[in-house]
């Protein structure tokens, strides 16, 4: 499955998105042909190489027939009442096309989360949510233009970049507006966001809506190996910023995990009002919960009380169902937590013979060299009960027995 990386430091709207795709290698007659699937007329594509700031990119236009001012006023003439059109009629006219499965899923996504955020902030609903004159062509060729290309390069993971949005007011339909624009705002509702280089719009409605509909997680860039790199030019100019959006397609790649070295999270809590006996049953529970350890240490607290503190060390992922437990099995209101950076040695058991029984031995490794050799507890102790013989004898016995091994090995 393909990996498409959207890398938005100069934002996306779907004419950026559509000309970046072509970049990719997306065929252009493929995509007249697709959109000709469609009953929507009166409109040209053009595609064209542009510099934006220094930097080569693509450019993609919808062109309306009488192009020049002439378009804005058509819809006076003749009742061209086509250029009403509800989102209702866009999407059954999108439901109803012979385009691909894929292409067909992709456009209706991205058509219902524009509606739904443009009819919410204008106090609609969303099937009557109409775009009109040029509004309309424009939307219908960048939503399913942009499905055609998805389609077309068989992408199944998206991934996004955190977004540059721009800022500032801008003048719309409604008046002034501020940056975002509030379709656009609640569309990025879950994505990170920033405000840089630009003191005006960078994401459009329906650039955004794209993203609410297909990308799978947000965040700077993971490990990824890029076949094709794309650039969409955007309409407007700066002198040094180039507003392009880049699209990479590729694969993501698996990072070996580095287990010597990793963030954890400590949690702590002072604790000076609990029965001491049940310290063991709470380092219970949080060892079968995945506490990584748990140890508490006695202290000093305030007007010369005696206390503890208990300290657990835990994976980020288990560190709010292991903060629970300590809520609930112990009379501590508050826990401190810190991410803390731990370096582990490489941990394998070796088993061995002895006289007793067979015991596991943890050896310890520093880069393939072993530092730390120890027989396993639970298994000494268990021999040393059924043989009924001194604990440390059988573990003498398991070191003796593993350094024979060693160095005959």
């Amino acid at each position: 499955m393909k990996t498409l990386y959207f890398d938005c430091f100069s934002g996306i709207s779907g004419d950026m998105t559509i000309g970046a795709l072509l970049d990719l290698g997306l065929d252009f007659d493929y995509l007249k042909t697709e959109l000709k699937k469609l009953p929507v007329e009166g409109y040209e594509l053009r595609a064209s190489r542009v510099m934006r700031s220094n930097l080569s990119a693509m450019k993609f236009d919808v062109l309306m027939e009488g192009a020049g001012e002439n378009h804005r006023h058509e819809h006076h003439h003749g009742g061209h009442s086509h250029f009403h059109r509800k989102a209702a009629e866009i999407l059954s006219m999108i439901r109803d096309s012979n385009l691909t499965a894929g292409a067909k899923r992709f456009a209706v996504d991205i058509f219902t989360k524009l509606a739904i955020s443009e009819g919410k902030v204008h106090n609609v609903p969303p099937d009557d949510v109409e775009f009109h004159e040029v509004g309309a062509v424009d939307s219908i060729v960048d939503t399913v233009g942009t499905a055609i290309g998805f389609d077309a390069l068989a992408a199944g993971n998206f991934l996004c970049s955190p977004i540059n949005i721009g800022s500032g007011f801008i003048h719309c339909q409604h008046g002034i507006m501020p940056v975002p624009v509030p379709a656009t705002a609640d569309l990025l509702r879950h994505a990170p966001i920033y405000q840089k280089h630009a003191q005006t719009e960078l994401v459009t409605p329906t650039g955004a809506a794209i993203l609410a509909a297909v990308v799978n997680r947000f965040g700077p860039m993971p490990a990824f190996s890029s076949d094709r790199i794309g650039y969409g030019a955007g309409t407007k100019q700066f002198p040094d910023f180039p507003n392009c959006l880049r699209l990479m397609i590729g694969e993501e790649t698996a990072v070996p995990p580095d287990r010597s070295s990793r963030s954890v999270v400590v949690l702590e809590a002072n604790i000076d009002d609990m029965t001491p006996q049940n310290f063991g049953y709470v380092t219970e529970k949080l060892f079968a919960a995945g506490a990584l350890d748990v140890l508490t240490i006695p202290v000093q607290m305030k007007k010369g009380r005696p206390g503890h503190l208990l300290q657990v060390l835990a994976e980020r992922a288990t560190s709010d169902a292991l903060s629970k437990i300590i809520f609930h099995e112990t009379t501590t209101i508050g826990i401190r937590r810190h991410a803390v950076d731990r370096t582990t040695l490489e941990r394998q058991f070796i088993e061995v013979e002895t006289k007793y029984g067979k015991v596991k031995i943890k050896v310890s490794k520093l880069d393939g060299e072993v530092v730390n050799a120890a027989p396993e507890y639970e298994d000494c102790a268990r021999i040393a009960r059924e043989a009924d013989v001194p604990l440390k004898q059988v573990q003498a016995a398991a070191m003796k027995s593993y350094l024979n091994r060693e160095n005959a090995g």
